[in-house]
């Protein structure tokens, strides 16, 4: 069994929000909400193998079948969540496999710059990202639970 290196949740939205600490908020429209979490053998390349994955997985319903995020006007809001990196041991979660604090952050900043620049050809994507390490409140509208895993 390989050990799983990254690991995100993708979910389509209609509306998201994300509140920061300082009560900052980031809405996105229709677009897709992009949980992430770094596992301790997390390599850079994983970061930026995720980054394409995501930029080219054909998730979004159009006129004409399914198309990528980049293909349409639809935002993304990035959202560091190491919860993703737990797992069950009896009756609790434990995390010893999410990533070290700094190096994670050091991930997390490359990986919404590569998604930044992955979807900068098309001018109507909107992309924001929470904060790495805080607490942060979301919130979602959705037009039916549409998520998927991408993990390796």
């Amino acid at each position: 069994m390989s050990t799983i290196r990254v690991r995100s949740l993708l979910q389509q939205c209609t509306k998201a929000t994300l509140r920061l600490q300082d009560e900052s908020e980031v809405t996105i429209n229709r677009g897709m909400v992009i949980f992430v979490a770094f596992l301790k053998d997390a390599q850079l390349d994983d970061v930026i193998k995720l980054a394409k994955e995501i930029a080219t997985v054909r998730l979004c319903d159009s006129e004409n079948g399914l198309k990528t995020i980049v293909d349409l006007p639809g935002d993304l809001l990035i959202i560091p969540q190491a919860t993703l990196g737990g797992r069950l041991n009896g009756h609790r979660f434990q995390y010893h496999s999410n990533i070290n604090k700094d190096v994670g952050l050091e991930f997390y900043d490359k990986f919404v710059a590569t998604l930044r620049e992955l979807c900068s050809q098309n001018k109507d994507n909107i992309i924001h990202a929470g904060s790495y390490g805080i607490r942060q409140i979301y919130s979602c509208e959705t037009n039916g639970p549409a998520m998927h895993i991408i993990e390796f």
